[in-house]
């Protein structure tokens, strides 16, 4: 299956925020959005992936899937909800269940029509996002991250995203959903508020999945995903960071950076990519 790439345009009307994983933290997300006073007619606003399990509210957070201004990638967790929809007695049924899938028990159990007619809408998330193809303030989005081969790291440029030249040879989609190859680089530069590190020919990426105690940059991918949905304090491998799990969004800046805004706090801190 050949992953599924989306492109819009620059956003020459409103604002583009990126908000990392939701894992049904509805709530969060409505303060955040408060806080910067979104305006949907022409505000945007560019998701992760993962929107369910964990968390409290996962079908209000599959909802926003309806509104014209939100752009979501496939995550792994929505992965994880098709496959227990696609195998409703079975061990994928029992896996999305063990990664916090418990709240759509009784709604696969009893066929819940709207859970279904959101299916089609999550199948039919992009994997990758790319937003101003040809522009200087170009960027993408994917869940995980843009990896060709993990030892040696190398990534996928923009050009070989626009050129579809991904490989014949499956396993692709998993590792822009699931991979964590650059999970602990990504930690500790987070901890030493490591300068911006860009790899060659890919423009930023925003990416989630891997949990960091921070917004950080290495490998033009930006993690954003900061925990939400999880108790406790983020761990970069087996260290606490004293960082508890948390909510973020970004707000991109005309320059091509961005500012950061985290749930539970209503000040903006300045933070360039």
């Amino acid at each position: 299956m050949t992953p599924k790439v989306a492109y819009l345009p620059d956003n020459t009307r409103g604002r583009d925020f990126i908000v990392g994983d939701l894992h049904g933290c509805f709530d969060e997300l409505m303060f955040l959005l408060d806080q910067v006073r979104f305006d949907p007619a022409c505000d945007r606003l560019f998701s992760t992936g993962d929107l369910v399990d964990r968390g409290p509210r996962s079908m209000d957070c599959l909802r926003l899937l309806r509104q014209p201004w939100l752009f979501a990638v496939q995550g792994n967790h929505e992965r994880l909800l098709l496959d227990a929809l696609a195998d409703p007695e079975g061990a994928r049924r029992m896996f999305h269940r063990v990664n916090g899938g418990d709240w759509a028990d009784d709604l696969i159990d009893t066929l819940d029509g709207e859970l279904w007619s959101l299916c089609d809408e999550i199948a039919a998330l992009p994997h990758v996002i790319v937003v101003g193809k040809d522009s200087r303030g170009r960027f993408n989005l994917v869940h995980a991250h843009l990896l060709a081969s993990s030892d040696p790291v190398v990534l996928w440029t923009d050009q070989e995203i626009d050129t579809q030249a991904w490989p014949d040879t499956g396993g692709i989609i998993d590792t822009l959903t699931w991979a964590r190859t650059l999970a602990f680089e990504a930690g500790l530069a987070a901890q030493t508020n490591a300068r911006p590190d860009f790899y060659p020919g890919l423009s930023l990426t925003y990416c989630g999945h891997n949990p960091v105690p921070c917004p950080v940059t290495i490998y033009s991918h930006c993690f954003v995903d900061t925990g939400a949905g999880y108790q406790g304090n983020v761990w970069v491998g087996d260290q606490d960071s004293g960082v508890p799990m948390h909510l973020t969004m970004l707000e991109r800046l005309p320059e091509g950076g961005h500012a950061v805004r985290v749930a539970g706090s209503s000040i903006a801190t300045g933070w360039l990519a």
